[in-house]
């Protein structure tokens, strides 16, 4: 029996890394591929890419600061100039951090456009120390 072909756009490892049976690893396309994208540019620690070594933002630090409307301001331009850097396949439409005290956390959720569909997506995530 042939193996069934995925013709996809954009493909990406899925997070986390799953091995099928045949020992590959499972992809994601299309949307969930480009998810994955911005996954990795919020999570991914500036230097930690050999090859591209200015990849990805720098949010760390500022996890550490007051939990405040100045510091969340701060982490909002700090993810939107990552994801305008390192992905062009999205227009971010909006993108908003919450901090949550209770919980020493910002309560996150973007909001971004396929430029090559219109089609609008939203991604919820916490940021937190």
């Amino acid at each position: 029996m042939a193996t069934p072909v995925i013709r996809a756009i954009w493909s990406d490892f899925e997070r986390p890394m799953v091995k099928q049976q045949d020992g590959d690893i499972t992809r994601d396309v299309e949307i969930e591929a480009i998810k994955n994208s911005i996954a990795n540019i919020l999570t991914t620690n500036p230097g930690s890419r050999r090859m591209v070594p200015e990849f990805a933002v720098n949010i760390n630090k500022l996890l550490f600061e007051p939990i405040d409307e100045i510091t969340a301001r701060m982490i909002g331009e700090t993810l939107l100039d990552g994801i305008n850097t390192w992905d062009d396949r999205v227009q971010v439409q909006s993108l908003s951090i919450i901090p949550n005290h209770d919980y020493n956390q910002y309560d996150c959720s973007l909001n971004f456009m396929l430029i090559t569909s219109q089609n609008i997506q939203t991604i919820d995530f916490i940021l937190s120390s």
